[in-house]
């Protein structure tokens, strides 16, 4: 067969991918990023499904209201961003899980929990954390795995507060002391609030801080359905990426709201569940004088600890992000001093040895070689599902492994996609 008609085959197969049927839901998730489902894991070596890990989200036409009283319900619970989602969920996560029953929601953090608390591990109940993986679910992130490390993290933001044309109390106010520091954080973003500050979640990022998800309406999730847990995390998982370009692998559920039905759920999406084990408390107390100084207390206290730790501050208001700026920069002036604090700050996902996010693939690059790590959450013990691309020198040919990329492999990998394309629908 002349290369010519090699090449007309390719391109027929490559317009009958393009002319490929919208209403085909292997199609659709093909064209909108969603990936197709695995096994739960159910035995220490396999890994659990990664529901849109590595793959870059649909931005929807209407996100929710900015109002985070407004529940996330109706048309956008219709949305191919959530039905096909939660279809990943329903497939993968066991029934036992997602049956659990939803608590009665009460006012802000409170909520009457309706299943049993000790059984589906609810966070807080007695803070109950899952420190090894389970059937349906992997293990939480609650602290560091290295010797003094300080997991720093602030929830609730992006905020913005401009006194003076200069960031006040705000979270490019924590940003900017955290440059001074030469250090990076993480930073747990409500969706709301990113829709309308996304410039300072990009500006955030763009140094080299981790941005997780902390839900849209930072409602309890334990209170939610499955569909609207699933739209909690989605939506605002498509309005981080919108922002930043970059789908983030950590949830932490408002107040820590969470149990195993909300675990399992989050995991199945491509998300470690994150906590933590010192807590500000700024977020919990009125905004006085003598509180603020409890609360900054409390932070210089973990200064002294033995064990490396996560803790929890917030950025949502003047308050707390006035603490988190005090707290930062007397560290600046403990170093200054040549006292410096033990521990070595850095984000959640860095000092717990985990891919910050799941989209785009991260390249570790070397001299004139570049791998690319297809992240899957998983074990540590187990192997990474890595790919590896060797990039020759200019003028010599790309290598996968030890085989040369040649036009009949193209033409056979588009060809045999298009025949899996049909046989999906």
């Amino acid at each position: 067969m002349t290369q010519f008609v090699k090449s007309y085959y390719i391109l027929v197969a490559f317009l009958a991918l393009l002319a490929f049927p919208s209403e085909c839901s292997a199609y659709r998730n093909f064209r909108e990023g969603v990936a197709f489902s695995g096994a739960v894991s159910k035995g220490e070596d396999n890994l659990l499904a990664v529901g849109d890990s590595g793959k870059a989200p649909r931005i929807p036409t209407n996100f929710p209201s900015t109002d985070q009283n407004v529940l996330i319900s109706g048309a956008l619970l219709q949305d191919h961003l959530v039905t096909d989602a939660l279809a990943i969920v329903n497939s993968v996560v066991p029934q036992n899980l997602l049956s659990i029953a939803p608590s009665t929601y009460i006012k802000d953090s409170n909520v009457k929990y309706n299943a049993d608390a000790s059984a589906n591990c609810y966070w807080p109940s007695n803070q109950c954390i899952r420190k090894t993986d389970g059937t349906g679910y992997i293990k939480d992130v609650y602290t560091c795995l290295g010797t003094n490390q300080w997991g720093l993290s602030y929830d609730d933001g992006p905020t913005s507060n401009i006194v003076n044309g200069v960031n006040t109390a705000d979270s490019l106010a924590i940003y900017n002391e955290l440059q001074k520091l030469n250090v990076t954080a993480t930073f747990f973003s409500v969706g709301s609030n990113v829709i309308q500050n996304q410039a300072v979640l990009k500006t955030i990022e763009a140094a080299g801080h981790q941005i997780g998800i902390h839900t849209w309406t930072h409602h309890p999730l334990t209170s939610l359905t499955n569909a609207q847990i699933v739209a909690e995390i989605k939506y605002t998982e498509a309005i981080i990426y919108q922002a930043i370009g970059k789908v983030p692998s950590y949830l932490r559920p408002p107040y820590g709201d969470v149990d195993d039905r909300v675990r399992a759920i989050a995991n199945a999406l491509g998300y470690h569940v994150a906590i933590w084990n010192q807590d500000s408390t700024d977020a919990d107390v009125t905004t006085t004088t003598a509180n603020r100084d409890t609360v900054y207390n409390i932070i210089l206290s973990w200064f002294g600890l033995a064990t490396s730790f996560v803790s929890l501050e917030h950025d949502i208001n003047t308050f707390t992000s006035g603490i988190a700026v005090s707290a930062l920069q007397q560290i600046q002036k403990l170093k200054a001093a040549g006292t410096p604090i033990k521990f070595n700050i850095m984000s959640v996902g860095q000092c717990n040895n985990h891919q910050l996010y799941t989209y785009p693939v991260v390249l570790n690059t070397t001299a004139n070689a570049t791998t690319v790590v297809t992240t899957t959450i998983k074990k540590t013990t187990t192997t990474s599902n890595v790919q590896t691309v060797t990039l020759e020198p200019s003028g010599k040919t790309a290598k996968s492994g030890s085989k040369q990329i040649t036009v009949k492999g193209l033409e056979t990998i588009v060809i045999v996609g298009v025949l899996v394309m049909f046989a999906l629908c």
